[in-house]
């Protein structure tokens, strides 16, 4: 419970719009945090992990993710149960692969194709 409420708190301080401490967030160490909260056995925490990997991904300091070692947790995450987390690891790795053709490259090498063309396929919502 404390873990997942440490990581929403982080979370949400990266959502907010105007500025974000995402340099901060890096800094103290926490990317690599939420990188091992991928595979905590709690969907609640991997789906807040995500988010916030998300969060930081979709500023210039996408390769920090990517360095961290998150790919391969966010495209095991792709096969989850949870159709939440499923959804946010595919928003995350969307951000990586769109920032450059190397970091699309080790997305795609990393085995992603697969797993998002079967939640295309069988969508759980409509997002």
């Amino acid at each position: 419970e404390e873990l997942l409420e440490a990581v929403q708190g982080f979370r949400k301080m990266l959502s907010i719009e105007d500025k974000p401490p995402v340099e901060e967030v890096i800094e103290c160490g926490a990317v690599p945090m939420f990188v091992r909260m991928l595979s905590y056995d709690c969907d609640k925490v991997q789906f807040e992990a995500a988010w916030a990997l998300t969060n930081v991904a979709s500023t210039e300091y996408t390769r920090t993710v990517v360095d961290c070692g998150g790919v391969p947790g966010l495209v095991q995450l792709l096969l989850s149960a949870s159709a939440n987390v499923r959804e946010q690891c595919a928003w995350c790795l969307g951000n990586i692969a769109g920032d450059s053709v190397e970091l699309r490259d080790i997305v795609l090498a990393t085995g992603a194709l697969d797993p998002l063309l079967k939640n295309i396929q069988n969508p759980e919502s409509n997002s």
